[in-house]
């Protein structure tokens, strides 16, 4: 069952930090096109969240307006974005053109992307631990013991526990910044 557990694991910080890590192109330039789009109205609308029993309405607010692109092209009419705010018409918004859709990057959003990828990295591997000593089952082996079962011996004990400590710190250092930029 340990085993289970950590290939779950494994797959999962993959897949999730494989995700982020190939969002990350768009804020440094080299995935979709950077541009501005001018504003022509903004609207705000309410967003279900929350479970049956707790649920809530989140305010989205969104605008739209026409893109242009800094490398040319053509104008995209109706280009609509999620903005942190409602903006007045004829305000200039730096935007990137994603695959899919339109989106403001700021620093809040890099670090977030920065701070998954790094849980990813634990989760990763914690589930590499698990599949190499079954830790994780419930008649498998405690803690301590796994810890000395990892084959590869003190090598491969400060492999992973460096590799896990590392992300855990850029985690919460990107957590930490996320909160400072708000």
């Amino acid at each position: 069952m340990g085993r289970i557990v950590g290939a779950g694991l494994v797959l999962a910080g993959v897949f999730f930090g494989g995700m982020t890590a190939a969002d990350m192109g768009y804020p440094n330039g080299h995935k979709g096109d950077v541009g501005t789009l001018t504003v022509q109205e903004c609207r705000t609308q309410f967003e279900r969240v929350g479970s049956s029993r707790h649920r809530h309405a989140r305010p989205v607010d969104t605008c739209t307006g026409t893109f242009r692109a800094d490398r040319g092209g053509a104008a995209v009419e109706d280009a609509t974005v999620e903005t942190p705010a409602k903006f007045e018409p004829g305000t200039e918004l730096g935007v990137q053109k994603t695959d899919y859709r339109f989106v403001m990057i700021d620093e809040q959003w890099i670090w977030r992307s920065l701070a998954i990828v790094c849980v990813a990295v634990c989760a990763v591997v914690a589930g590499l631990f698990c599949l190499l000593t079954g830790f994780g089952s419930r008649r498998g082996p405690g803690f301590r013991e796994a810890w000395r079962r990892v084959p590869g011996g003190v090598v491969v004990r400060y492999v992973l526990a460096g590799v896990g400590g590392l992300a855990a710190l850029g985690a919460g250092a990107a957590l930490l910044v996320d909160g400072i930029v708000r």
